[in-house]
């Protein structure tokens, strides 16, 4: 089982759930992973986050994709997303 390294994408507006979620995410995330903030309130990054929201079908904020997977917001809100962020990655390379 070959273990592959995931791209973990946060998109934020900095509210306090934001910052929590961003935080509970890395705390999760393997030390291969790539982690990316976008937050809404950076114009430095209006453009990319756009096409991204778009790309992700993100229609509202916090929300994170991991390896262009997007985490169901009902799993963010029922605090699942450590089972979830830990099984996305944990996949193995098929």
């Amino acid at each position: 089982m070959l273990t592959v390294s995931k791209t973990i994408e946060i998109f934020t507006d900095s509210s306090r759930f934001s910052d929590d979620l961003e935080n509970l995410v890395k705390d999760y995330a393997c030390s291969r992973c790539t982690i990316i903030v976008y937050d809404a309130n950076n114009t430095d990054f209006t453009s990319i986050m756009e096409l991204k929201t778009a790309e992700y079908e993100v229609t509202t904020l916090p929300a994170v994709a991991v390896s262009g997977k997007l985490v169901p917001l009902d799993k963010l809100k029922n605090g699942k997303i450590s089972s979830f962020v830990n099984h996305l990655l944990h996949e193995s390379l098929d």
